[in-house]
């Protein structure tokens, strides 16, 4: 059964006050709006993507009743939905608040993988006939009146052999190369959270070795620059969130590194980094 959090301010979090004045609706009733969105996005929207969610299907899974284009601008105007960059959208620090459920299930995944390959090792690996006779290797064919029983098929013949467990989905070298690239991206990104996550971002594109340098370079640009130094790291986006969002071509943060401004002093874009549910470093 699947469950998400919500923390005891949401009922007086500014940004549900907001929502409700742009619906003219009470606040607990957009709470109810909210609660409903989100149940109905662990199973339909589990990554936090809304790609392809018309505003109709997201009014449906917030059981609002009013106009749906309404209820998109005033989510995505409140904070609760993000615009990225490309015009698609996803749901405000989704990972926060479904995160556990989401490396639950991918943890699952992969036990349900790891024991498919041992089972199919394990049957392999039996020999055709445990009782063997004196001069007769165990796993030999039987005859029976000078004819071959073959009625069980020889499990040795070439190409018939299950994959083993660290052989199932992989495609060779590029896989280990993407992996190793992951391996030393993760080591420099400064946030720490949803490592199976991030991975899968990771293997979706794929990095060539010039845009591995590319990442790298933007990580080692954008942790010095005032968005992710202020109040120690508070705004520093999850790792999936960044490679999903493509923010290694995010100039306005890596140019801005150069400054090195004081973290505690305002933004001078204007741009508000804070809104959100909550701090990345708030358990």
């Amino acid at each position: 059964m699947a469950w998400l959090q919500v923390h005891q301010t949401l009922k007086d979090h500014r940004k549900l006050f907001d929502a409700a004045d742009q619906l003219e609706v009470e606040p607990p009733h957009m709470m109810g709006l909210l609660v409903s969105f989100w149940l109905w996005a662990l199973d339909n929207a589990p990554t936090g993507s809304l790609v392809d969610i018309t505003p109709r299907m997201i009014s449906r899974a917030a059981q609002w009743d009013g106009d749906p284009e309404k209820l998109a601008k005033t989510l995505i105007r409140a904070g609760w939905i993000d615009e990225k960059e490309d015009g698609t959208l996803e749901i405000h620090d989704w990972y926060e608040y479904a995160g556990k459920l989401i490396d639950q299930r991918q943890a699952e995944k992969e036990r349900s993988r790891s024991r498919r390959a041992a089972a199919a090792a394990s049957a392999d690996a039996s020999p055709d006939d445990p009782t063997p006779t004196a001069g007769r290797p165990a796993n030999s064919r039987k005859k029976a009146g000078g004819r071959v029983d073959q009625s069980r098929e020889d499990k040795t013949r070439e190409g018939n052999t299950p994959p083993s467990p660290s052989d199932e989905g992989s495609d060779g070298g590029t896989k280990s190369l993407v992996e190793a690239r992951f391996l030393e991206f993760w080591k420099a990104y400064p946030k720490k959270t949803g490592k199976q996550y991030a991975l899968k971002a990771w293997s979706k594109i794929k990095p060539t070795a010039e845009l591995h340098e590319r990442i790298m370079q933007a990580v080692d640009a954008q942790k010095r620059s005032d968005q992710w130094r202020r109040e120690n790291g508070r705004y520093i986006p999850n790792p999936s969130t960044w490679l999903n969002g493509g923010y290694w071509d995010n100039e306005e943060v890596n140019e801005g590194a150069e400054n090195q401004r004081d973290p505690e002093q305002p933004d001078s874009s204007g741009r508000d980094w804070g809104k959100g549910f909550k701090p990345a470093d708030d358990e």
